[in-house]
């Protein structure tokens, strides 16, 4: 499977974590949307759509199983989140 376009849109929200929103398509076939790029305690991470349970907890409704395809997801959004900061 392979990642044909990331898309990063920063936000500025006072007070949150949370520095961008991408959306990935895979294959010109299939898109996720709403994962965000999170400021966290060791850096920049990139966070998998998730949806409140009824007990409040938080649960992640699309994730990559490996670890592999996770760091190439992380990598391309960061990458072009990075791109966007330095162009700003």
């Amino acid at each position: 499977m392979k990642i044909t376009d990331v898309r990063v849109f920063p936000v500025e929200i006072n007070g949150s974590m949370v520095k961008a929103y991408a959306t990935i398509t895979f294959d010109d076939s299939f898109v996720v949307r709403d994962l965000r790029v999170v400021e966290g305690k060791n850096g920049v991470f990139l966070s998998m759509p998730a949806r409140r349970k009824r007990n409040g907890d938080y649960q992640d409704i699309c994730f990559p199983i490996s670890a592999k395809f996770r760091d190439l997801m992380e990598n391309q959004v960061l990458a072009k989140f990075d791109e966007l900061l330095a162009s700003a």
